[in-house]
């Protein structure tokens, strides 16, 4: 089911499993895309539980049934910092949906004081190129797959006050899909048959 307001959503630790089972529900491609090769289960695995959730920032779109459909992860080490390309699944709403959970990653890594975003991704990754290209980032050779940086300027003064309404309104979002499915629920439960 497609929606019809994407809402971006800080991912809290609680939504770890969650989480997993997005990446693990990768196909190949798009795991391999995400992850900048093919992997594994248990590296996907390792890969979640290892992340900081309390550090980190966890970006993602739901869709109405509050299914994980794009992810993306940003490490925030110092003043440098790194971006997981946006994750996918294929059958899903277009990659329109990334770019406003991109452009919600990059407000939270300015608004922290980054000044350098690097994001890794596959030359062929079409999609995370025109993102990062889209927000002025720079391709730098590194190995046999360019990465893409950012230099980050300062944030505008009401930088903060507009992440924290994107992350009220995303809440709300959330509250209002999960009190649906609920009463869908309950609607099934009562009707005879």
């Amino acid at each position: 089911m497609k929606t019809a307001t994407p809402s971006t959503i800080r991912l809290p630790e609680s939504d770890r499993a969650a989480l997993e089972a997005h990446f693990l529900a990768l196909d190949g491609a798009d795991r391999r895309l995400r992850f900048g090769s093919p992997v594994r289960d248990e590296v996907v695995r390792g890969y979640v539980a290892r992340i900081n959730f309390a550090r980190d920032g966890l970006f993602a779109v739901q869709d109405d049934d509050l299914r994980l459909r794009r992810v993306v992860h940003v490490c925030v080490r110092r003043r440098v910092c790194r971006a997981r390309p946006v994750g996918a699944r294929r059958p899903c709403a277009a990659w329109a949906w990334a770019a406003p959970l991109f452009a919600r990653a990059v407000t939270h890594l300015r608004n922290r004081g980054a000044t350098e975003v690097f994001v890794h991704c596959l030359s062929e990754n079409a999609a995370m190129m025109h993102l990062a290209r889209k927000h002025g980032m720079r391709v730098i050779p590194a190995g046999t797959e360019p990465r893409r940086a950012l230099r980050s300027t300062r944030p505008p003064p009401h930088s903060h006050y507009l992440e924290w309404l994107q992350d009220n309104q995303a809440r709300a979002v959330q509250a209002v899909r999960h009190n649906l499915r609920l009463s869908r629920a309950m609607l099934g439960m009562l009707s005879p048959g």
